[in-house]
């Protein structure tokens, strides 16, 4: 079953959810990105359009309802206590990774309401269930879910009456009819990730069809291939670490704009990072932008400044340091605490990763215009790639080593379009949607080049007025909202809706 206007009404959901999309139940937050259940994480899902959060619901010692996926804090928290034995007054105090502090299920109510979003609720011991569901009543918070792994425990809950929706987790190896009959839940969710490499395979049609009375959620995905198989599953939801990837960027055929993802996404990993990278692949973006500079044994590198001390642990200049020096830097833990597996990249890195799946805008910072093209020539990327800098008399002598190289030009650098593409022949001219004219666009259809806004800023409303230019790049710091006025007008507005409501 999808979700139906009767569905929604029964349960008091809003009806804007009907998008035509899967939700994307963002699981413990945007976990992948934050430290799990905490506020940090639901608020980076609610940016990335996330329509519900998933998380895990504990009682203290002293009967309050604590989000936490454990019960001893060891993990989460590097402290040897547990919930269950500790009243809520000590656990509100404790202190979790990147600032982050343990939340009771009124804070994420709150929360989640001024972001416009849903919980699903895990229900982690017997009597969260009764509790939470209290709480729900006296909140009068309706878009929510009650789930369990123990069918009794949501059994109950069904036979007092309570009128939230009700769901069933299935684990794996077992027969998710069998499993929640007893409940008789309004939803079964089906966790079955770790059953297979391809647990997309499991979900045959005839099991579909045996599930036709229920609402299908499933389980916590962020593998792009599986990904991929599931999305056009008939189900209510799917949960994800990683729920961005949930929707992924579609063209309109009519007018296909290709996204550039600016320095990676900058948003969620450290920029112009292998992940940085990864996470605009996953998400069918087109292009990832880099910057590249030349280390002192002539290593070709991804790093953006041309010293170090911004976006890693080292000081001084890229082009002083040895490549095997810089490899050993820590360029993650600027961004976000603790995450110490980034590293600065090599260009042949980002080639391996991207080719095949995508582009890439070169900014050639500091490195030889030749020994580069040499580079993704040998990748067999030449034709997938296009390039710019600041050292116009580089971007004149790339000219003149091909026609095929494909170079871009800035508008605000000229007095016209035309001065522009003539310069060095520029296939590609960038609109900057802070100081240059973007009706202009017009003109480099008439010249036969492309036009590709450049934007940093955050704004929905002027991403969205990019759609009117119908420009054939744009190049973003968030390219995962532009994705969503682009290409899930529906979505857009259902949250919209949700904040007006608010």
């Amino acid at each position: 079953m999808t979700l139906t206007k009767e569905w929604l009404r029964r349960f008091g959901w809003p009806e804007t959810l009907l998008t035509g999309h899967p939700l994307a139940i963002a699981h413990r937050g945007a976990s992948a990105y934050a430290p799990e259940n905490t506020e940090k994480s639901f608020r980076i899902a609610a940016d990335l359009c996330a329509e519900m959060w998933e998380l895990d619901l504990r009682l203290s010692a002293d009967g309050v309802c604590v989000v936490s996926h454990d019960d001893d804090l060891v993990r989460q928290a590097g402290h040897s206590l547990r919930v269950s034995q500790t009243p809520w007054h000590e656990l509100a105090g404790l202190d979790l990774p990147e600032g982050q502090r343990l939340l009771r299920l009124e804070q994420v109510i709150d929360l989640a309401r001024s972001c416009g979003c849903g919980l699903y609720i895990e229900i982690k011991d017997e009597g969260a269930g009764p509790e939470a569901w209290r709480i729900l009543q006296q909140a009068r918070f309706r878009f929510a879910a009650l789930a369990s792994f123990m069918p009794q425990w949501i059994g109950y809950l069904r036979a007092r009456g309570c009128d939230w929706p009700l769901a069933v987790l299935v684990p794996r190896d077992t027969d998710p009819l069998a499993h929640a009959a007893a409940a008789r839940p309004d939803i079964v969710h089906i966790c079955w990730r770790n059953a297979s490499n391809t647990p997309d395979r499991l979900l045959t049609g005839g099991l579909l069809r045996d599930l036709a009375d229920y609402q299908i959620v499933l389980w916590d995905e962020d593998r792009p291939e599986v990904v991929e198989e599931i999305l056009d599953k008939p189900v209510m939801g799917i949960c994800s670490d990683r729920p961005e990837m949930l929707k992924p960027y579609r063209q309109d055929p009519a007018h296909p704009i290709d996204v550039v993802c600016h320095r990676g996404a900058n948003k969620l990993a450290p920029e112009n990072t292998l992940e940085a990278a990864r996470i605009c692949l996953d998400q069918k973006f087109q292009y990832v932008e880099l910057d590249v500079r030349t280390t002192s044994d002539g290593q070709i590198v991804v790093m953006h400044d041309a010293g170090l001390e911004r976006t890693t642990d080292g000081n001084g200049l890229v082009a002083d340091w040895h490549s095997s020096e810089l490899r050993r830097l820590d360029a993650g833990n600027w961004f976000r605490p603790g995450s110490v597996r980034h590293r600065v990249p090599t260009l042949q890195e980002y080639l391996e990763l991207v080719r095949g799946r995508g582009g890439l805008y070169v900014e050639i910072k500091q490195a030889d215009g030749g020994r580069l093209l040499d580079m993704i020539r040998a990748h067999g990327m030449l034709g997938s790639c296009f390039f710019w800098s600041f050292d116009t008399d580089l971007m004149r002598w790339m000219r003149r080593q091909s026609d095929d190289v494909q170079l871009m030009a800035v508008r605000w650098m000229y007095g016209s379009v035309g001065e522009t593409v003539a310069d060095y022949n520029a296939q590609i001219v960038e609109f900057d949607i802070t100081r240059d004219d973007l009706s202009e666009i017009r003109e480099c259809r008439k010249l036969g080049v492309r036009s590709m806004i450049y934007s940093v800023l955050p704004d929905w409303d002027k991403l969205e007025s990019c759609l009117q230019y119908a420009p054939d790049l744009v190049n973003l710091d968030y390219p995962d909202r532009f994705k969503i006025v682009a290409g899930y007008p529906a979505v857009l507005r259902h949250f919209r809706a949700m904040q007006e409501e608010r």
